[in-house]
This record gives structure tokens, C-alpha cells and sequence, in this order.
């Protein structure tokens, strides 16, 4: 299939696009008080595109693999990128872009695919075994690392959002 930069920048608006759903989904998850697991797993979902998204627009098509692997390396580049852009020079903005990285690492481990080299198989979608050997089922589980109504969240959605909604255009 051949893929031209017009090719690249449809990827990358179709990704965007997709990721800006994702984030509607669990927008209406969270006013619903839906289980806190589909909420993660729309924001994972909607992470991931953003970050598939973002790189395309800048390498291309091609150079994006077919992994959920990126939000935890990608999402801290694009907050450094996007805060730059705004010159923004708030002392904040370390702290921010440290906490992106933080949360950017707990929402990349959401996807069953990545459970940091087997040391933790709690993920949003499917049931697991600890290591105690309880099967833990995601509606019932709290995700103690991701307080997915938080400050930080909230401008972590923010922030995918903007980049999102200025690749879809």
C-alpha cells in the first residue's frame, strides 16, 4: 500500500479522531458513574491513539508499530512539546510534565499487552490472578495507582484533548 505524507496526515487525523471518541466515551462513562475500570479503559484507549496520533503527524505512517507501548514514553514528549509551544515558563510545568510521566506509565499499564515485564497483571479489561493466586476481576478492583477524577487527570485529559483536536484539523 503506498503511503504519501497526504496518506500520513489522514492516518494521523483518523487516530486523533478516534482518541477524541474514546475520550466522549469515557466522559459519558464518568457522568454515568460507571465501574471506574471502563473509565480507565476509555482513557487508555484514548492515550494510546494520541500517541499514535502525535507520531504519525511527525515520523509518518510506517514508523508507528502495531503495540500499545507508547503512552508511557510518548505522553511526557508531548507535554514538553506542548508546554514549549506555549513558552510556557511556569514553575509548575517540571513538576506537571514529571506527573504526566507518572500517570502516563500507570495508564500504558491498563492494557492487558503491557504488565511491566510480569510484575503486575491488574489491567482494565480482563480478569487476572494475584500473586496470592485470587482470580481479580477489573469492576471490582480499585486501581489504587490512578485517581482517574484527579487534578493531574483531568489536565492529562486536557492535554490529549488539545493535541488531539489540533491534529484533527
Amino acid at each position: 500500500m503506498k503511503h504519501s505524507e497526504d496518506n500520513d496526515e489522514a492516518w494521523a487525523r483518523s487516530y486523533a479522531l478516534q482518541a477524541l471518541s474514546d475520550l466522549g466515551a469515557r466522559d459519558a462513562l464518568d457522568e454515568a458513574e460507571v465501574e471506574k475500570c471502563h473509565r480507565l479503559h476509555f482513557l487508555q484507549m484514548a492515550a494510546e491513539k494520541a500517541c499514535k496520533a502525535f507520531l504519525i503527524a511527525e515520523n509518518g505512517y510506517k514508523g508507528v508499530r502495531k503495540t500499545h507501548a507508547y503512552v508511557a514514553s510518548m505522553l511526557p514528549i508531548i507535554a514538553r512539546q506542548f508546554y514549549t509551544s506555549l513558552n510556557s515558563k511556569s514553575n509548575n510545568r517540571e513538576w506537571e510534565i514529571s506527573e504526566i510521566g507518572r500517570l502516563a506509565y500507570e495508564i500504558e499499564l491498563l492494557a492487558p499487552a503491557c504488565h511491566d515485564g510480569n510484575v503486575r497483571d491488574d489491567n482494565s479489561e480482563y480478569p487476572w490472578q494475584d500473586a496470592q493466586g485470587k482470580i481479580c476481576v477489573p469492576c471490582e478492583h480499585s486501581f489504587p495507582n490512578l485517581d482517574d477524577r484527579s487534578r493531574a487527570i483531568v489536565r492529562l485529559i486536557r492535554l490529549i484533548r488539545i493535541v488531539c483536536e489540533t491534529l484533527n484539523v
